[in-house]
């Protein structure tokens, strides 16, 4: 009796042990989860230092956004004195093109420094209502600057435009005949010239609205030297000459209405508005419908599509 009473003690004893510890390594169990949930949570969160140096951070961004688009205006001041001080004629036709992409890369950055300050706008909640007034009023001031930027650098678009040599009054023309007396050959001439300055501004005019596509796979086109860690900077690496204008279509932007895409999958990568253009699968093949030419062709005269 006795030894069955020691051991109905000794099974109590374990018994109680085990509850005792059971309890306890859960209320541990339960320490350890609530800390690890508390360090989730805060990781989250920004740090104090975050918050204290998150003015610092923009207002650095800002002002290197501010020193590109000061030197924006001197690059748009450098185009305009070419295009005052040249005639656009007389210059060779390398020359124009290059002067025609110095203005689409002008146009091509102006609209990349206003979405990255569009990015810098989205950060000023993180700001203390002094510096968000203060940055809110930095942008501002920088906005106004690229809208006065794209203002000018779309006259001078339209001043390249009619660069071109203007024909003679035929009055002006006949009136100096009079005056001078000259005869039917001195007419003649007159004529020939204003026929050749004709040509001359049809010419112009045709380079001025020359764009080019190419179509390709990336294989393809990487092969080809079209697209490459450069050709990222757009119209700099056409005016560099390492763009292979050979692979490419050249058409006129006043009839290219459509672009036939031999793919459902396709990735256009150079810059082109996305509401001046859509687009139509049939079957096989995607068309490319450019509903605003303008717009389609500001920022590029090239355009560059990856297939899969």
């Amino acid at each position: 009796m006795r030894t069955l009473r020691y051991i109905i003690l000794s099974l109590l004893t374990i018994m109680v042990a085990t509850v005792f510890t059971a309890c306890r390594d859960k209320n541990k169990s339960d320490e350890d989860d609530q800390p690890q949930v508390i360090r989730s949570n805060d990781e989250l969160k920004p740090s104090a230092q975050d918050v204290l140096n998150a003015p610092q951070q923009l207002k650095s961004s800002l002002n290197a956004l501010a020193n590109d688009i000061n030197d924006g205006f001197d690059e748009i001041t450098s185009i305009e004195q070419t295009i005052d001080d040249t005639d656009i004629s007389q210059l060779s036709q390398s020359k124009r093109a290059k002067l025609r992409n110095n203005i689409l890369l002008m146009k091509s950055t102006i609209q990349d420094r206003r979405k990255t300050l569009s990015d810098l706008e989205d950060d000023l909640e993180n700001l203390d209502e002094k510096s968000k007034v203060e940055a809110e009023q930095t942008i501002n001031n920088l906005r106004q600057q690229l809208d006065f930027q794209k203002t000018r650098i779309n006259q001078l678009s339209t001043k390249l435009n009619y660069s071109a040599p203007k024909p003679k009054n035929h009055d002006e023309a006949t009136d100096s005949i009079v005056v001078n007396n000259q005869s039917n050959k001195t007419a003649q001439k007159v004529t020939e010239e204003e026929h050749q300055q004709k040509e001359q501004r049809e010419m112009l005019n045709k380079e001025l609205n020359e764009c080019y596509y190419v179509i390709g796979s990336r294989e393809e086109l990487k092969n080809r030297k079209i697209i490459d860690s450069e050709f990222l900077k757009k119209t700099k690496v056409m005016q560099s000459g390492n763009l292979l204008i050979s692979y490419f279509t050249k058409a006129d932007k006043r009839t290219l209405s459509e672009i036939t895409i031999p793919s459902k999958k396709f990735t256009i990568i150079t810059n082109h508005d996305q509401s001046s253009f859509s687009t139509e699968e049939t079957e096989d093949k995607t068309l490319i419908k450019i509903l605003d030419p303008a717009s389609f062709w500001e920022y590029s005269n090239y355009l560059v599509v990856i297939i899969e």
